[in-house]
């Protein structure tokens, strides 16, 4: 077999195989293209792999970072793809510098070759090497691996003392938060693992780590027996159910003999002291709530998984294991869903890891977190954007309902049951609309139109709102009309017995809803005038040509609304577009290019029903008022 390498169009190099088709120790350039048999019936182009130099250090099947001197290791480089015949350096450095040949175990570390290499993964002694610390890397020798200088990971290993120990996570936990312990001694020991104030506020947590699970028979303050693995490392998993300073100690109990020969060590101990502090839960809660509003019950916790937080000394279900996440809580609860429905002072209490079910009584032991809330009455506030509106134009209902979600706006018109509706075209009785009230700031608006049929005169405008029960005055009834229904037999609000009741009469039907005994409802009243659309122009004082004529007027059409204000004569002068700004508008026009004459100023809503003009004409100084036919008012000017 002969590989070629190709640099288009010249074959730049050959190999021969040997007799086992095998090249061997050549530096194979990373230019061209590799073919084997190249330019014949069989010829195959060649690939090259990347080197893959794994590396893992094991006792038996398990990883390990740490082990007790004169433990056996293995290196485990299974998947290196380089040859057998490779040279490469098992590079340890230890306390004392590198390790190139190991005198004690007859070792040899560096020039080996790989096959050497993988026998390290059956067995590398480690009988009389040096406490401390040492890192283990695979370096291939270039000159004896055809060229390829590679090297794998560095491994770190940690050899102890044949000795028992016992380390913790931290030395200073918080109740209930989970501390590891690390034991530490020789493959094959028998331990055992207790608190040595039996004290049944020491958990062992069976499962987590290597944990055991509990005896059958259950043993008095949580204490366990256990044997070192291969590795010479065991965890467990513990928590504190009280705070106070307690000691946790391992004793070596076996085996009785190693080899026939009375084992030494046997009864050998260590210990670790650690510190629990209380566990705690901060609260973050305004200090006043409305009742009926949305509330979070939120704050911190030292430790725990879950908190139960207790209003008044009852547990609601809503506040049961409230799931504490990264130290936080959080639940966003209604009051009245929680028992916060009268108004005063409520006393909140939290346990954290509370294994109390909703409406059981508290625990005994002292509360993790303590807080207190002012509960305060619902609000309602209300105003309209104008006192007084045109037909066809709008307004707009502002309010703040601490406590509520949606209000209810009803308008009732001059003529009572039997008028016009305000906002409902061709219908009568009471107009009804509502609006909901937002969850942040608890305010509202609710803009309408007035219809071109309303009647002329002030609406009785009311916005209603349930109070802390939920329900229309005494009726038990959430929704006003079915509210209406029940108490006053009135079934429509369009139709039947609300036409025949005057203004006065649904006030005080409205009123008792609100305020009769036993109920907590809210009410806001207000009126509304209801006018024909005007526009009003303002008296002009004269004007000669070239002077600017200033014109003004009045209108009751809502903010912003459009007029269109002209003069016109033996010219036209340019017209203007104003906006109606609190009920007022002006504009000026340039007489420049005016001639002698008469004009008329006109201001018009371009509705048909609101607009004026008056007369301007070039003479004498004389000013006649005169008042039209349909009510408006123009003025004669000349000049």
């Amino acid at each position: 077999m002969v590989i070629s390498r190709i640099v288009k169009p010249y074959i730049e190099n050959i190999y021969q195989a040997d007799a086992d088709d095998r090249i061997y120790n050549v530096n194979w350039r990373t230019s061209g293209e590799y073919y084997v048999d190249y330019e014949s019936p069989d010829e195959t182009p060649l690939s090259v792999e990347v080197p893959d130099m794994p590396l893992k250090l094991k006792v038996g099947i398990k990883r390990v970072s740490s082990i007790v001197v004169g433990t056996p290791i293995r290196i485990d480089t299974e998947g290196m793809n380089l040859f057998p015949e490779d040279v490469v350096d098992l590079k340890v450095i230890g306390p004392e510098g590198q390790i190139k040949y190991d005198g004690e175990n007859d070792q040899q570390f560096t020039g080996i070759t790989v096959s050497d290499l993988k026998k390290f993964g059956t067995e590398l002694k480690t009988d009389g090497w040096k406490i401390g610390d040492y890192t283990f890397q695979v370096k291939t020798k270039s000159s004896e691996a055809c060229g390829l200088d590679a090297a794998s990971e560095v491994k770190t290993l940690k050899i102890r003392k044949e000795e028992i120990a016992i380390e913790a996570s931290t030395t200073c936990v918080v109740e209930l938060e989970t501390v590891t312990l690390i034991v530490t001694g020789i493959a094959g020991d028998q331990i055992r693992v207790y608190a040595r104030t039996y004290s049944r506020d020491v958990q062992f947590k069976a499962g987590l780590d290597d944990t055991p699970a509990p005896r059958p028979v259950p043993v008095l303050y949580n204490e366990f027996n256990d044997t070192i693995d291969s590795d010479g490392v065991r965890s467990y998993a513990l928590e504190f159910t009280d705070s106070g300073s307690y000691t946790i100690r391992v004793d070596l109990t076996g085996p009785k003999e190693v080899g026939g020969i009375p084992n030494k060590r046997v009864g050998d101990y260590d210990t670790v002291d650690i510190t629990v502090l209380e566990k705690e839960v901060a609260f973050d809660m305004p200090d006043v709530v409305v009742i009926g509003e949305k509330i979070r019950i939120q704050g911190t916790a030292t430790s725990g998984t879950y908190v139960s937080v207790y209003v008044n000394d009852t547990l609601h279900p809503k506040l049961t294991n409230i799931v504490i996440e990264n130290g936080e809580f959080s639940k966003e609860v209604k009051t009245t869903d929680v028992g916060m429905d009268v108004p005063g002072s409520v006393r909140l209490k939290a346990w954290i890891n509370c294994k109390k079910a909703a409406g059981e009584e508290r625990p005994k032991r002292s509360p993790d977190g303590k807080d207190a809330i002012l509960l305060t009455k619902p609000t309602l506030t209300a105003e309209l954007s104008a006192d007084a509106v045109a037909l066809e134009d709008d307004f707009t209902v502002f309010c703040t309902a601490q406590g509520a979600t949606e209000v209810t706006i009803l308008s009732v018109s001059p003529e009572g049951g039997s008028g016009n509706s305000l906002i409902d075209k061709g219908a009568k009785g009471l107009s009804l609309g509502r609006a909901s009230v937002s969850t942040t700031d608890y305010t509202y608006s609710k803009k309408m139109t007035v219809q071109e049929d309303a009647d002329l005169g002030y609406y009785d405008i009311y916005v209603l709102c349930t109070g802390m029960d939920g329900v229309g005055g005494i009726t038990g009834e959430e929704d006003l009309e079915a509210a209406l229904d029940v108490r006053y037999n009135i079934t429509s609000l369009t139709t039947g017995i609300i036409n025949t009741m005057t203004q006065e009469e649904i006030h005080d039907i409205l009123s008792d809803l609100a305020n009769t005994a036993g109920s907590d409802d809210l009410m806001w009243e207000g009126w509304l005038k209801v006018e024909r659309p005007y526009v009003w122009l303002e008296p002009i004082e004269a004007v000669a040509v070239g002077d600017p004529l200033i014109v003004t007027g009045a209108s009751n059409r809502q903010q912003g609304y459009l007029v269109v204000v002209t003069c016109k004569g033996p010219v036209e002068l340019c017209p203007h577009i104003v906006k109606i700004d609190d009920g007022a508008f002006w504009c000026v026009f340039d007489t420049t290019d005016a001639v002698t004459g008469t004009y008329i100023v006109e201001a018009d809503d371009l509705t048909g029903d609101g607009a004026t003009d008056l007369t301007v004409r070039i003479g004498s100084c004389r000013v006649d008022a005169v008042r039209g036919y349909d009510g408006t008012r123009h003025w004669t000017i000349e000049v």
